[in-house]
């Protein structure tokens, strides 16, 4: 068994590795094959994976390839977490928006579409690429917006795909930290579109514990309970917090720029840098402290560059395809009914059963006004997106932003994208 990565040069891409070794037993893979398109990048990264694997698992062969074919021909899982344009293209799809007073956000209002604009069609082209040299793979997709990403996916391939984000698995554990359980113990009433959700009911043992988790959260504080290890985790927590607080309801933290938009916006205004520069700075000391311990006999020294439950959800998505566990994750689906209230073609994030047949949506209760009414108007906003992503369009990207809620006015929307045009070059392409 085969199993590749497409962009296997990332940062994450270690503690991957570590994921799959953990694994193995379930998913007897023989062959891990990392491509990415930068080559040092990959060189690096790869030297780090190589001696992982080869300290834990001997018999399992790890290669590099910096061509896309290669990697996919023989895979029974085409693992990907690509981004298009780089960390640079993320500091663009922040600063423009920022320029215009918008926020600037990876994967929310501008930046998201931005994003997707680039992404989809290069993720089109995997799903052919599979389609044609590996008929029988899964690809499991971390890339984001990885909503948008599951849309075009379903409406466009022949591909079997699931769409994964570990906002859901990363709240579970919060929770579970908070109230002194084991995170397998809780579950979640949880609905929404990719980084647009909301927790609704937290159940343990069959107990819904919401009025618990209130009654913390109005007489103590949580965020010290949990991970604060970077400025961006403590950030989103204390948005968290204050929204909770307001509507009784834990809030993915992407909401927080929908319900805090000024004040999100002023922080933004006010940093010194933004998020993707930040990462930047991240990524490059990682990638010398890999080139540094790649050579030592120490290598299982590196340093994580965080993203545990990026790791653990899609090893476990893997596991459970493989093994046609039927375990419970919260993915991307196409909604054919189960949330009431939202088109049947609409991409929702919702609980679903995981097996040897994909990801199959749970039916859930409706959303209340306010969340069924977000969740339709950003749905719509990202239909648009996927239609012009696909057809190159962009006259349905200009609607698009202009839908957003996030976006002010059809001018500034114009302004923004034509910015967009001309910084992204080649990687967007619009008529």
């Amino acid at each position: 068994m085969k199993i590749s990565v497409i962009g296997g040069g990332s940062a994450y891409t270690p503690g991957l590795a570590e994921g799959l070794i953990a694994i193995h037993e379930e998913v007897p893979f023989k062959e891990l094959c990392l491509m990415d398109i930068d080559e040092p990048k990959l060189e690096t990264v790869g030297k780090i994976v190589k001696r992982v694997i080869a300290a834990q698992l001997p018999d399992v062969k790890v290669t590099t390839t910096t061509q896309r074919l290669d990697a996919i021909r023989g895979s029974a899982y085409v693992l990907c977490q690509i981004r298009v344009g780089g960390l640079p293209g993320r500091v663009l799809d922040e600063q423009i928006p920022l320029k215009h007073q918008v926020i600037g956000q990876e994967t929310v209002g501008a930046g998201g579409i931005a994003m997707a604009l680039r992404t989809i069609p290069v993720m089109l082209d995997i799903a052919a690429d599979v389609s044609q040299h590996a008929p029988d793979a899964w690809i499991i997709n971390y890339s984001n917006p990885s909503g948008m990403v599951a849309a075009a996916l379903a409406r466009h391939s022949d591909v079997k795909a699931v769409s994964i984000c570990d906002v859901p698995i990363g709240i579970q554990e919060f929770v579970a930290r908070a109230i002194g359980v084991n995170r397998k113990k809780v579950k979640l009433d949880y609905v929404g579109l990719n980084h647009l959700g909301w927790f609704r009911k937290i159940y343990v043992d069959g107990r819904n514990i919401m009025s618990m988790i209130r009654s913390m959260a109005a007489t103590s504080n949580i965020a010290p309970l949990l991970p604060t290890d970077d400025e961006k985790t403590a950030d989103e927590i204390e948005m968290a917090v204050r929204i909770f607080k307001q509507i009784g309801i834990i809030p993915s933290p992407y909401l927080q720029y929908y319900y805090l938009n000024r004040e999100c916006l002023e922080k933004q205004l006010a940093a010194d840098k933004t998020r993707g520069q930040v990462v930047q700075d991240i990524e490059r000391e990682l990638l010398e402290h890999f080139d540094q311990v790649a050579g030592d006999d120490a290598a299982e020294l590196w340093k994580s560059r965080g993203g545990q439950w990026h790791s653990e959800l899609m090893v476990s998505i893997i596991s459970a395809i493989h093994n046609d566990k039927g375990e419970e994750f919260a993915v991307n689906v196409i909604n054919n009914g189960c949330v009431p209230g939202m088109p049947d073609d609409a991409c929702v994030e919702v609980p679903c059963i995981v097996d040897n047949r994909g990801a199959r949506p749970l039916r859930v209760d409706r959303p209340e006004p306010d969340m069924l009414g977000l969740m339709q108007l950003v749905s719509a906003c990202e239909n648009l997106t996927v239609e012009a992503a696909v057809e190159g369009s962009y006259d349905k990207a200009l609607r698009a932003l202009n839908l957003n809620p996030l976006v002010p006015s059809l001018e500034v929307a114009r302004q923004i994208l034509d910015e967009y045009c001309t910084a992204h070059g080649n990687y967007m392409k619009l008529t």
